[in-house]
């Protein structure tokens, strides 16, 4: 017997050596991680590879990476426990037969032996195991015909291999991890037969979720998965609802909620995933100078034992292109999307289905049956570990803030998750930030008054025209996970012993979805990208006119950049590391600012068009720098200051900043930060303290400090403009006159008024959301109340208000607030 292995290997050796030179010239897998003997620098014995289903590619493919990274080969012979062993190699799902494959029967028998000869011995052996995946490394495809060779849930037959190997040799991917000890698991008292199992098991269920994690959960029975969620008890119980005991009524509602189910659910199609991959490559390459990422290593840490939720900012419609092409590109699973139905149109509704979107209503009021039905499928999605994104805000920003969240996903994402916690669900929030956006135009039109055009395929063919401009960088930066077992352990400790299954959601989910909302919008914040634009924009529409001088915007964009990095708002915001005048002249590349020549000094400047434009950008970054700047705000109409004083009047006015920026602090923190700012201040000598006077004061008027001092605190005006208009309003009026609507209306068409006598005539300005929410706050703080008539009522302690604002706002504008008055047939309740 042995002579015959013997001629075997005599006649295959040059055989298997050819193929192996052939397959080096064309196969050059992606290896990751990039250094794999950094894992088992620690571990001790022998180790022997695991391959899932083996094959002469994948052996050959693994050769060539062991050799490459210094490791054993895994056909060299090792010996373990007084055994010998022919191979470094073990396939865990083998399969027999010459033209016609099929699964071996028994499992892997050469696994069978090194645990019959573990059993019993403290040699310990590491078993690694490594998942190749052909046509799933981020390279170029060059064929549409190869992506249907590309790598999925199906076992590949030689031929299929054969075709694999050849198309995507280059665009392989080879993944790695950890070792397993044979020792530590079967170290307990087990036969032959349930180590031999253990082990096959555990070794299945890693490559599953290596497999989940790098291609996506298996995609082939969204029929069976509609059947699922038709089936679930809350679908039966709203059917029935809806039906009554009328046996043709009944039918009708079961073919409804299956037309529900097929108008919400994606269809992904790989190819189309990997077409759409082509195509985007060339997008992002033809409209921007690059895709800018940040702190990508989250994705694949949180994607590998938990269900990841996305929670992006919402800026413009590439935003859920951009995070799937993204995660295609780092090899973890594509989401599957939460679109609103008005994008389901003809032809780009399907492409969008195709590559992973789900539909779904803007609103389920008084349709309890679809509602069930949606609830269901997000369930299926959930338990089944698929990973999702959608878009707490609800819609884009048109402001370039982030907009308050909106419940109803969170709200079905726990209580779906509270009724079935099978895997832990992780939300990752996601930072879009852009120089230049295609709906930009669009954005301040609908902030104008006009009404918003509604998506359509001609409106989707007019807006590539635009495509033809430079959009500069985009930059995408991953934030802070949020564990969603630790919000809920944080409001209600009990939560896995409550009875769940009735279909009830219980009272306390609120306060949950509360707390995740802020701590999502939080965590976007956490992550912003400061990009030259914005930090041009920052600076220039601070300045009256929207002009400055080349050297006074240097200056202060050096300022900007240093307070970012001295008063860091969080570890995850990426600065760029950029001069001044690279951010000039960048500015100037993407026609963002102009310049104009003179003998004692270049001029920089905006127009009005791109100035209002790039509000939105400002805003983006208004945040990060929001307490010094409302610090600095307090020294423009006076020199000097009690620290207590200042203390106090940012006291005063945070709650109202945290609701329009969604600051991470609370107010009880507030005090310490503003020490935090003040330092950061005196350290950029735009303040002196006076330690014995307790006091603090601003350079002398006229210098090169008090003038950035005061640019610097000019970000914030705007802000507490609108807030002493809404208060000087309510004086005006009175208690008890005006209601929220009318006060809204009132407050909206005055500040409109404002900005275009004294500022830029920017819908930012005076968009009546902001004016809404900062309303809400003043009852939220109780400082209005509404009486049984729905009007407003307030205390005599609101006029102190009016007297702070006096350290802030400019005696010109505080009597042009003070003297406005509104036509009544002009406001509209």
């Amino acid at each position: 017997m042995i002579w015959l292995m013997d001629i075997a290997r005599f006649i295959f050796q040059p055989l298997y050596w050819l193929a192996g030179k052939i397959f080096s010239l064309w196969a050059r897998p992606t290896v990751q991680p990039e250094s794999p003997p950094e894992l088992y620098a620690d571990g001790e014995g022998e180790i022997c590879y695991v391959l899932e289903t083996g094959g002469l590619a994948d052996v050959l493919a693994l050769e060539r990476a062991c050799a490459k990274h210094g490791l054993p080969s895994p056909r060299e012979s090792f010996e373990f426990c007084g055994k010998r062993f022919s191979k470094r190699l073990v396939v865990l799902r083998p399969r027999k037969g010459f033209l016609f494959r099929r699964p071996a029967t028994g499992g892997s028998r050469r696994l069978r032996s090194l645990v019959d000869a573990g059993e019993g011995s403290s040699e310990d052996l590491q078993l690694i195991p490594v998942a190749i995946y052909w046509g799933r490394s981020p390279d170029r495809e060059d064929s549409t015909f190869k992506l249907f060779f590309s790598e999925n849930w199906d076992v590949a037959g030689r031929t299929r291999k054969f075709f694999a190997t050849l198309l995507h040799g280059r665009n392989t991917l080879m993944w790695f991890s950890h070792a397993l000890p044979l020792n530590s698991i079967i170290q307990e008292k087990l036969t032959a037969d349930i180590a031999f199992r253990k082990v096959s098991r555990i070794l299945r269920v890693h490559f599953r979720k290596r497999r989940t994690a790098t291609v996506g959960p298996d995609l082939s029975n969204r029929r069976r998965l509609a059947r699922l969620v038709a089936l679930s008890p809350n679908v039966r119980r709203a059917i029935e609802s809806e039906a009554g005991d009328d046996p043709k009524k009944l039918a009708a509602a079961e073919r409804k909620a299956q037309k529900y189910v097929m108008e919400i659910a994606a269809d992904i199609s790989w190819p189309t995933i990997r077409i759409a991959v082509r195509i985007l490559r060339r997008l992002w390459n033809q409209i921007y100078d690059g895709i800018e990422l940040g702190h990508t290593e989250r994705l694949r840490e949180v994607a590998k034992e938990k269900v990841v939720v996305y929670v992006p900012c919402h800026r413009s419609h590439f935003d859920y292109l951009l995070l799937s092409y993204i995660c295609y590109e780092q090899s973890v699973q594509l989401p599957h999307i939460a679109a609103g139905i008005n994008l389901n149109m003809p032809v780009v509704g399907p492409i969008l289905r195709r590559g992973g979107a789900f539909f779904l209503r803007r609103s389920f009021r008084g349709n309890r049956l679809y509602a069930a039905v949606f609830d269901a499928y997000l369930n299926q999605l959930l338990t089944r570990g698929y990973t999702i994104e959608y878009f707490v805000e609800g819609g884009r920003s048109r402001t370039g803030r982030l907009l308050s969240p909106k419940g109803g996903m969170l709200a079905m994402t726990v209580g779906s998750y509270i009724q079935n916690p099978r895997r832990p669900i992780v939300f990752v929030p996601v930072y879009f930030g852009y120089e230049k956006l295609i709906e930009g135009g669009a954005f301040l039109s609908e902030l104008s008054g006009a009404k918003k055009e509604k998506e359509s395929l001609l409106g989707l063919i007019r807006s590539v025209k635009s495509l033809r401009e430079n959009f500069g960088r985009v930059y995408v930066n991953i934030g802070e996970p949020i564990e969603l077992d630790s919000v809920l352990d944080g409001i209600q400790p009990d939560w896995r012993k409550l009875p769940s299954g009735n279909g009830e959601r219980p009272t306390w989910l609120n306060d949950v979805v509360a707390t995740l909302g802020d701590e999502i919008m939080g965590g976007i914040n956490a992550a912003a990208a400061v990009t030259p634009i914005s930090l041009l924009a920052y600076v220039l529409l601070a300045t009256p006119k929207q002009k400055i001088g080349a050297a006074e915007l240097r200056a202060q964009l050096q300022l900007s950049l240093d307070l970012l990095r001295q008063f860091e708002y969080s570890d995850s915001v990426t600065i760029p590391d950029w001069s001044p005048d690279e951010i000039i002249a960048h500015g100037e590349e993407l026609q963002a600012i102009s310049r104009t020549s003179h003998p004692m000094g270049d001029v920089i400047h905006m127009s009005e068009p791109t100035a209002v434009l790039l509000t939105y950008f400002r805003n983006n970054i208004l945040h990060l720098l929001a307490v010094p700047a409302s610090v600095a705000c307090c020294f423009i109409q006076g020199r000097e200051l009690p620290l207590a004083e200042l203390q106090r009047l940012v006291r005063l006015i945070y709650p109202f900043m945290r609701k329009e920026l969604c600051l991470k602090w609370s107010e009880e923190e507030i005090d310490a930060i503003t020490k935090e700012a003040v330092n950061a201040l005196v350290e950029q000598e735009l303040l002196v303290r006076h330690k014995r006077r307790k006091t603090l004061e601003r350079p002398r008027a006229g210098s090169a400090k008090a003038y950035q001092l005061l640019m610097l605190g000019q970000a914030m005006v705007p802000m507490l403009q609108r807030f002493y208009l809404v208060i000087a309003m309510l004086v005006q009026h009175g208690p008890g006159t005006l209601t929220r609507a009318r006060l809204e209306r009132m407050c909206e068409l005055s500040a409109e008024r404002l900005s275009m006598i004294y500022g830029l005539h920017s819908p930012d300005f005076f968009n009546k959301t902001l004016f809404h929410d900062f309303i809400r706050k003043l009852q939220d703080q109780e400082v209005l109340r509404r009486n049984e008539d729905g009007l407003l009522e307030f205390d005599e302690d609101i006029l102190g208000i009016g007297t702070d604002a006096r350290l802030v706002l400019g005696e010109q504008v505080r009597h042009s607030i003070l003297s406005l008055t509104v036509p009544e047939d002009q406001v509209d309740e």
